[in-house]
């Protein structure tokens, strides 16, 4: 690949991410080459594209002119190097996945299944239960929980997740059963929540405000806390089916209504999606394991 090339590759990813340590980091170079790069696309455009402070990089107008031309070359490019190099009916390389945990940790048991069909296939699965920005950490698909607002992703629906109210059988003989969705804010429910914001559970149609003594951002923290016995638990489905086969869960107002969670597949819209993150976005869709839409 030309200089050039790898300059403007370069020029992308600190425009995606103004930070020279970061992309030198990310591409396994010095930052004095980082730093020479920007400097050559500079030079070979004839402009200024970044203020350079000893804290930050702020792109110039020119900058921003430039990266529309920059991506569209360089992913026609990729497009170009995947219909035509060796690999092209069986599609292959790095495709990064941005997961939430309880469904990361349902796919990653599946994905054997994909890298035999696929053997050239690498996959990266980032797991986290916020929300990663797709095009700063450089995901080619990644999940999303609700509505997606934003009109930067492309959006491919993958299906609605159900959830249940759960509670360890020792908890449950101690506290007793709730016998109606009126009783639980008289438990200890189990929040998953972020900061000082209420946790807030919606069933039969009514929203009602619930905590305990335990709260956490991280719905495997809220998973092992409702096995542990501190309260009751909201949580995707496929986390605690095996828990109530085993009886270390016990579903609380297994009649009651609560909605799904609406989950989306999504990939930046300013570039193609490649071969190689289309077989993995056609194998999240066909192992979905809640109602397809």
């Amino acid at each position: 690949m030309s200089d050039l090339l790898i300059a403007l590759r370069t020029f992308v990813r600190l425009c995606e991410k103004p930070n020279f340590s970061r992309v030198a980091g990310e591409m396994h170079a010095s930052h004095t080459t980082i730093a020479r790069r920007l400097d050559q696309v500079e030079s070979h455009f004839g402009a200024i594209l970044f203020h350079r402070t000893t804290r930050r990089l702020i792109a110039t107008p020119e900058a921003d002119r430039l990266l529309v031309h920059a991506r569209a070359m360089l992913d026609a490019l990729d497009g170009a190097e995947q219909e035509f190099g060796p690999v092209r009916d069986q599609p292959g390389g790095l495709v990064r996945i941005g997961f939430t945990t309880a469904l990361g940790l349902y796919y990653v048991e599946r994905l054997g299944d994909l890298t035999a069909r696929y053997p050239a296939l690498q996959l990266d699965c980032a797991m986290t239960d916020w929300q990663r920005d797709v095009v700063e950490d450089r995901l080619d698909l990644a999940l999303r929980v609700g509505p997606v607002g934003d009109d930067s992703l492309v959006v491919h629906p993958l299906g609605a997740l159900p959830r249940l109210l759960v509670a360890h059988p020792a908890y449950l003989a101690g506290h007793g059963m709730p016998s109606s969705a009126e009783d639980l804010p008289g438990h200890q429910c189990i929040a998953y929540a972020y900061g000082d914001v209420p946790a807030r559970w919606t069933i039969d149609g009514r929203e009602r405000v619930v905590g305990g003594t335990f709260r956490s951002d991280s719905s495997e923290a809220v998973h092992r806390a409702a096995i542990s016995g501190l309260g009751i638990a909201l949580l995707p489905a496929i986390r605690v089916q095996g828990d109530i086969a085993a009886g270390r869960l016990v579903p609380v107002l297994p009649e009651s209504h609560i909605a799904p969670l609406d989950i989306w597949a999504v990939h930046p819209s300013h570039k193609r999606l490649p071969p190689r993150a289309r077989v993995v976005l056609d194998f999240l869709k066909e192992n979905f394991p809640g109602e397809r839409p």
